[in-house]
């Protein structure tokens, strides 16, 4: 189970050895940079029903710089949350093509029941492999799941965020951000409308970056989260054991508060310290404990002044 304490003043040397880079060793001596940037607003919920999740990965629902807290929180105010896994994932995990995306995927359904989602949708695209995959192919799969599952909703990455490196990160923002834009149209995709569904424009649509890859988004909402929205997220990032789980990471360290754990224990501890971290540090933008932090637009989005007008005079 992760969870633990979070310890202040200690000082190692080592960074944690996974697939993402975690910079433990500034986290424990708290000399960790984050990007100075103005105190970020704190956004509400919108109302709704229904919220389409749509990442690259197995476990981009819950990575360590956002959504997996606030997914927990749309689910606990009513939403129903929907998980879609554009690739397969078959590089993820030291295994063979075959064995990582199987275990992947159940891993994956583990962890978004933490989170309280409904079920996963695999589009089975080649991990690492979607630059030549064609674009509008996969725009189209999003347009159609958009208007089948009817999303007040709709969070993935922020396609303009900097420097991005990850070439699925990268064409999923793309294809996600234009299928909602597109959803709602008529006149686009029509043959869709034979299989039942009718055209869709969701609402709302969050994107997340990564702060620690050059520049990376600029936010412009904080959502915040309570202890047990954390604990979710931790949670249910520890569930990708398949890719996360290292019990190596006791003899790199040699922490008192790892050697009164089990290897594994300590895998676990050092995830939970990590997420628990950025969950805090992303809070203090916002002026609270805990927070993500994400790129919101709405169906105001494309009008800023009429949007800042029904703010102010809206009664």
């Amino acid at each position: 189970m992760v969870g633990g304490p979070s310890p202040k003043d200690v000082e190692v040397s080592l960074a944690f050895p996974m697939r993402r880079p975690l910079y433990l060793p500034l986290l424990l001596a708290g000399v960790v940079p984050s990007a100075a940037q103005d105190r970020l607003p704190l956004g509400e919920l919108p109302p709704g029903k229904v919220m389409l999740v749509a990442q690259p990965h197995h476990d981009d629902h819950t990575t360590d710089y956002g959504l997996g807290g606030v997914i927990a929180r749309f689910v606990e105010s009513g939403y129903k949350a929907y998980y879609v896994r554009a690739s397969n994932d078959e590089k993820d995990g030291a295994n063979s093509y075959g064995r990582n995306d199987i275990t992947n995927l159940k891993e994956t359904k583990d962890a978004i029941k933490i989170l309280g989602m409904e079920e996963v949708i695999s589009l089975n695209w080649r991990n690492d492999f979607m630059n030549p995959i064609p674009l509008l192919e996969l725009r189209e799969q999003l347009i159609f799941l958009i208007r089948k599952y009817k999303p007040d909703v709709v969070l993935g990455h922020n396609p303009w965020e900097h420097y991005q490196k990850n070439p699925d990160h990268r064409n999923v923002a793309r294809a996600l951000v234009e299928a909602y834009w597109l959803a709602g149209n008529e006149t686009v995709h029509p043959e869709h409308f034979k299989l039942g569904v009718k055209p869709h424009a969701a609402a709302h649509y969050y994107g997340k970056g990564r702060l620690d890859w050059g520049l990376g988004q600029v936010s412009n909402v904080a959502i915040e989260l309570n202890e047990s929205q954390v604990q979710k997220k931790e949670r249910a990032i520890a569930a990708h054991r398949n890719v996360y789980h290292n019990p190596r990471v006791k003899r790199a360290y040699h922490l008192p508060e790892l050697d009164a754990v089990s290897d594994d224990a300590a895998s676990d501890l050092v995830l939970h310290w990590w997420m628990n971290w950025v969950s805090r540090d992303i809070g203090k933008k916002a002026g609270v404990k805990y927070a993500e932090d994400l790129y919101h637009m709405d169906e105001l989005y494309h009008l800023p002044g009429l949007k800042a007008y029904v703010k102010a005079n809206a009664r």
